[in-house]
């Protein structure tokens, strides 16, 4: 990198910039893959609440999508070049993979909490490291889990009662 373009990005010295840029790559990973798996789920989800459930991936997976985009974003501008390549995202999360068919819509909800809160809470000790090193890009983190912990409320204020005994 020249020491023109190198003058120009914020003032984090090299060892902070590489542990803020590693802690919004494994943010992106999971942004990502969570989106593919709302795809999945979108395409399997099976039972009566199948057009709700249906209805709302398609908009957890465009918000996922754009957070990612959010977060990618603030890694550039920090100088680290994030990847978001199917390889790259496949032995970088950390989501437990979905089996192939149809899932009655209870089992939807049920996968998709589980995996969501998970998501959350890496996210949450994302921001708290980020907390110590980088306030601008924590505040992109805080957006994040902003966001997935009104999702999860959402799916449980509405799919609740789903799954139960």
């Amino acid at each position: 990198m020249s020491s023109t373009t190198q003058a120009h990005l914020p003032s984090l010295g090299e060892h902070q910039r590489d542990e803020v840029g590693h802690q919004l790559q494994a943010m992106l990973v999971e942004l990502i893959d969570l989106s593919l798996f709302g795809k999945q789920l979108h395409w399997s989800v099976t039972g009566p609440l199948f057009r709700p459930l249906h209805e709302q991936l398609d908009e957890l997976v465009d918000s996922w999508r754009e957070l990612s985009d959010v977060v990618a974003e603030r890694a550039v501008a920090l100088g680290y070049f994030p990847d978001g390549q199917s390889a790259t995202v496949s032995a970088g999360s950390n989501l437990d993979r979905l089996e192939r068919g149809a899932l009655e819509d209870h089992v939807v909800v049920r996968e998709l909490t589980g995996r969501l809160a998970d998501v959350a809470e890496r996210a949450r000790e994302r921001m708290d490291r980020l907390g110590e090193i980088d306030a601008a890009s924590q505040d992109v983190v805080i957006e994040v889990l902003r966001a997935l912990e009104q999702q999860l409320w959402m799916i449980r204020a509405q799919f609740g009662h789903v799954g139960r005994g």
